[in-house]
C-alpha cells in the first residue's frame, strides 16, 4: 500500500481503489505523455461542459479566509473538487475547437494533455469529509499548480509557431481571443486553488491589503535592479494620495511593474534626463493609477498589436525559459523580455472586473491608466 493510501481514514479506504488510485497517478509532463485523450469526442466532459461554472467575489474569498473553521474548511474542498473540473473541461472544450492543424501543434498539444491529465485526476476525487482528507486533497492541488508553470511558455510558443505557419487557417485575432480566454481561465483556478491552499495553512494569504505607495516602492525598486541601464534613467516623479484596498497582491504588483518597465526602458535617454510621473487617486468604487512617460510613444501599428499574442519575434525569448508563473517573485525571469507583460497584465486587471488602457502620442510618450476595484464585490470575469 502507498503511503498516501496509508494516510487516509479506514471509512475513506473503503472507497473505490480506482478512485483512489486516480488521485495518486503522478502527472506527466507535456512533452512525454503517452496516453493520448480523443480529441473531438467525450460523453464525461460533455457532462461537466453542461454546467457553468459558479464564480466568485473577491470579498467572499476575504471573508472565507477571515472565518475559517473545520466546517468551512471543507466546503472549501468540496467547491474547489467539483468547480475545477468544470472549469477544465469549458477549455478542453475550446481547444477542440481549434482548426485540427493548430491543435496537432506539440506545444499546444502539450497544454491539452496537461489539461486533460487534471481533469480526469481531479473529477475522480471523493467527497471530502475530513481534515486528514483535506491534506491529501491539498497535496493533489499543490502538484498540479506546479505541474501547470509550463502553462504559459507552451502557448505562447505554439501561438507564435501557429502565426508563423498557419496564417491563413485562423486569424490572429481569433488566436489572441483563445489566448486571452485561456489566461483568463489559467488565472482564475490557480487563485481557487491558492486560496483553499492558504485555508489550509500551506501557504500564506494572496488577498492582502495593499497601499498605492508600498505597491509603486517596490515595483521601482525591482524596475532599478531589473532594468539594463544604458544611458540617463529617467527621473521617476510620484503625485497623490496613498490608498489603502484588498486586492490579490500579486496581480497588481505585476500589472504596475510591467508597465513601469516598459516606461523605464523607452524613457532611458543618451542625451537628456527624462521623466516618467506617476499619480495615483481613488474614489469610492476605484483606485487607480496612470504612468506618464516620455519614452517617444508608438506608431500606429505598434500600438494596434499592443495587446496581442503576434508577431513572432517579441516573442522569441520565450524559448529561454521552462516554466512562468507570472509573478514578481521570479527575479530571473524579470530580466528576460518575454513580450507578454502587457497583454497578461489586460488580463489580470479584467479578472475582478478593473480595466487596464493605453493612450499613446508618437513622438512624445504613451499614458497608461490602471482601474483596479476597491470594494470586492464584482465577480470574476470568466466569460472570456
Amino acid at each position: 500500500m502507498s503511503l498516501l493510501l496509508s494516510l487516509y481514514s479506514p471509512k475513506l479506504l473503503k472507497r473505490s481503489y480506482s478512485t483512489l488510485a486516480a488521485q495518486i497517478t503522478p502527472l506527466q509532463n507535456a512533452s512525454n505523455s503517452v496516453t493520448r485523450q480523443p480529441f473531438y469526442m467525450n460523453k464525461i466532459l460533455d457532462q461537466y461542459i453542461s454546467q457553468s461554472p459558479t464564480s466568485l467575489t473577491l470579498r467572499q474569498l476575504i471573508f472565507y479566509e477571515r472565518h475559517i473553521n473545520t466546517e468551512r474548511l471543507l466546503k472549501s474542498a468540496n467547491y474547489v473538487r467539483t468547480e475545477l473540473p468544470i472549469r477544465i473541461a469549458h477549455r478542453i472544450r475550446e481547444f477542440q475547437k481549434l482548426p485540427y492543424i493548430l491543435g496537432t501543434n506539440p506545444h499546444i498539444e502539450g497544454v491539452y494533455d496537461l489539461y486533460w491529465q487534471a481533469f480526469e485526476r481531479i473529477r475522480k476525487i471523493p467527497p471530502i469529509e475530513t481534515r486528514q482528507e483535506n491534506e491529501i486533497f491539498c497535496d493533489i492541488l499543490q502538484e498540479s499548480l506546479d505541474a501547470h508553470l509550463v502553462i504559459i511558455p507552451l502557448l505562447a510558443k505554439g501561438i507564435t509557431e501557429c502565426e508563423q505557419q498557419h496564417f491563413q487557417i485562423m486569424s490572429m485575432d481569433k488566436l489572441d481571443q483563445f489566448m486571452n480566454a485561456t489566461l483568463m481561465s489559467r488565472i482564475s483556478r490557480r487563485v481557487l486553488t491558492e486560496h483553499h491552499l492558504v485555508l489550509s495553512n500551506r501557504r500564506k494569504s494572496i488577498f492582502n491589503v495593499c497601499s498605492t505607495h508600498n505597491v509603486l516602492t517596490k515595483c521601482i525598486h525591482l524596475v532599478n535592479a531589473t532594468e539594463i541601464k544604458k544611458g540617463i534613467a529617467p527621473k521617476i516623479i510620484l503625485n497623490g494620495n496613498d490608498t489603502e484596498f484588498q486586492y490579490v497582491s500579486d496581480h497588481v504588483e505585476y500589472i504596475i511593474y510591467q508597465l513601469l518597465s516598459n516606461a523605464f526602458r523607452h524613457s532611458t535617454s543618451m542625451k537628456e534626463q527624462k521623466e516618467i510621473r506617476i499619480t495615483t487617486c481613488s474614489n469610492e468604487t476605484d483606485v487607480l493609477f496612470r504612468i506618464s512617460d516620455q519614452g517617444g510613444g508608438m506608431s500606429k501599428e505598434e500600438f494596434n498589436n499592443i495587446w496581442s499574442y503576434g508577431n513572432y519575434k517579441r516573442f522569441g525569448n520565450m524559448e529561454k525559459i521552462q516554466q512562468l508563473e507570472a509573478k514578481l517573485n521570479e527575479h530571473d525571469v524579470l530580466r528576460i523580455r518575454l513580450g507578454i507583460g502587457l497583454p497578461m497584465s489586460k488580463v489580470y486587471a479584467g479578472y475582478f472586473g478593473g480595466s487596464l488602457e493605453l493612450i499613446t502620442m508618437e513622438g512624445y510618450g504613451t499614458d497608461a491608466y490602471v482601474r483596479i476595484p476597491r470594494l470586492g464585490t464584482t465577480n470574476e470575469n470568466l466569460e472570456n
